[in-house]
């Protein structure tokens, strides 16, 4: 990797903002030239009638242009076919060629995309952005919601992009996204950060399987399918996240995509290319960020807010309950949610780690020994639903395989039962943090719900909970696939259920024809 690229701030090191007209930053003199990609640009004045001055908008263009041209020379295209070899993998059932991008991470031929990008593979094509063509070999962090694998090529000297500090990010800075959308390489779109530490939990396309995400990077640069696994860039030029999903009802950009924390990454994508494999450990806890009044309140500038500790789990064997506050781990400084999970990802099962959490005011201390995950069960077990993804909208979050023309089904193909139209689940600690769930609260949560489907006419909503059906109640997921067995077109049908709110709880009672 050139020195240009190992020194990013190179780049915009004669960079300024535009404010008002007025550019905050180093002053240039008419006539002066700087050095972009592809030589010396003239900062002379245009020739404009009103005598207005464009060399500050002219400086601004090229430090963007030089920023693009850099960075795409790390980002790659990946291509490949499912693996009929590998039955017993969940993410392998989908058969056909998908698509996606990544990025060189390491110069020595390691390359970061998302899990689903890959999943299925053991080798995929990669194509460098000078055009060659090479095969990579994969490995996967298989952790369902963990969406991040690494890919080996044959090549070194490649040019590996900087990492960025994403905790690090203010709402609002410039965010420069590249990937190949709809296969259309190295392609470079512009915004801004518009949120951080978004959670959310997001359908893989190839599985239906729900992946658990936490801290995401909120941007308004255009993504769209095919730009997953590709960068998300700083104006430094820094990797500060990993494009991932799009929130949109078209499936193209409707300017909501999310990015993985490139802290994260570096957490995932180490342990993956030292080991061969990922583990992580856990506390079991759920936490959350603290809230503005909250960090005044107990006058801290940070920290992670416990809203879920079960009895059993390790933490709370170790003296950590609801409402306590995590500030480090290990002596490293816990600020937000996502810094406690990062820490996780970095221990292994069986590991002790120390916790210092505030309660009352008053700081304590606790060794916790971590566990393992629990094992996860294939994908259409793990995530029970009434309805696939793909009856709503196969590449509403992620970017769809590169079979263009597959049409989702009907949600009322001819001859099939009635449906809801919701993806539902028993309550976790994930689901109670997520949708505000108090901890005597049991059964069974709406997790997405379908347009245009009997749930949405309802006004069924994520996070509500389901009660009874037709009289019959609703405890577990089994249950309500056997109320809805008896129900069909054209009957009147009761849907009761729970919706918690601003700390209020709301029961609700709709009966109408299902139609």
């Amino acid at each position: 990797m050139s020195n240009f690229l190992n020194r990013p701030w190179l780049i915009l090191g004669v960079g300024a903002l535009v404010v008002g007209g007025v550019v905050v930053g180093q002053t240039f003199k008419p006539n002066q030239k700087i050095f972009g990609g592809n030589g010396p640009i003239s900062l002379r004045p245009a020739g404009l009638d009103t005598g207005v001055d464009l060399s500050n908008l002219k400086l601004l263009d090229a430090t963007y242009s030089a920023l693009a041209e850099s960075a795409t020379k790390g980002v790659v295209f990946i291509t490949g076919e499912s693996n009929p070899k590998a039955p017993t993998d969940p993410m392998s059932q989908y058969q056909g060629t998908k698509s996606g991008s990544g990025f060189v991470y390491r110069s020595d031929g390691w390359i970061v995309t998302n899990d689903h990008v890959v999943a299925g593979y053991d080798k995929v094509t990669i194509v460098l952005a000078d055009g060659r063509e090479v095969v990579g070999k994969v490995t996967r962090a298989n952790d369902p919601d963990l969406d991040l694998a690494v890919v080996k090529v044959d090549e070194n000297d490649l040019p590996a992009l900087s990492m960025g500090d994403s905790g690090k990010i203010r709402i609002g800075q410039m965010a420069m996204a590249i990937g190949a959308p709809y296969g259309l390489d190295e392609t470079v779109t512009f915004g801004h950060v518009s949120a951080t530490g978004r959670p959310g939990r997001i359908p893989d396309p190839s599985t239906g399987q729900l992946r658990s995400c936490s801290g995401l990077i909120q941007t308004d640069a255009a993504m769209n399918p095919g730009n997953s696994g590709g960068p998300l860039f700083n104006v430094e030029g820094e990797v500060i996240g990993v494009n991932s999903a799009i929130n949109s009802q078209s499936g193209s950009s409707a300017g909501i995509g999310f990015a993985i924390p490139s802290n994260v990454v570096r957490a995932i994508a180490d342990e993956l290319i030292s080991t061969g494999k990922f583990d992580r450990g856990l506390m079991g806890l759920a936490p959350r960020d603290l809230k503005p009044f909250e960090m005044k309140k107990f006058n801290l500038q940070g920290g992670a807010f416990v809203a879920v500790a079960d009895a059993g789990t390790p933490a709370h064997k170790a003296g950590i309950r609801v409402n306590d506050i995590i500030t480090t781990i290990d002596n490293v400084p816990i600020s937000k949610e996502i810094d406690l999970r990062i820490a996780m990802y970095k221990s292994a099962p069986g590991k002790s780690v120390n916790v210092s959490y505030i309660r009352d005011g008053k700081t304590n201390t606790a060794s916790v020994t971590l566990i393992a995950p629990p094992k996860q069960e294939a994908a259409q077990q793990r995530m029970q639903r009434e309805f696939s993804p793909f009856q709503n909208n196969p590449q509403e979050f992620f970017g769809q395989p590169d079979d263009q023309n597959r049409k989702a089904p009907d949600l009322a193909p001819k001859g099939a039962k009635p449906k809801l139209g919701v993806m539902v689940q028993q309550i976790d600690a994930d689901s109670r943090k997520q949708f505000n769930i108090p901890n005597d609260a049991s059964g069974v949560v709406v997790a997405t719900v379908a347009d245009g489907s009997f749930a949405a006419k309802v006004n069924l909503q994520p996070g509500d909970l389901l009660l009874d059906i037709n009289g019959k109640k609703v405890a577990t997921v089994e249950d309500l696939t056997s109320a809805m067995s008896g129900v069909n077109w054209g009957d009147q049908v009761s849907l009761k259920f729970v919706r918690y709110k601003n700390s209020s709880r709301s029961e609700y009672t709709v009966t109408i024809p299902f139609k």
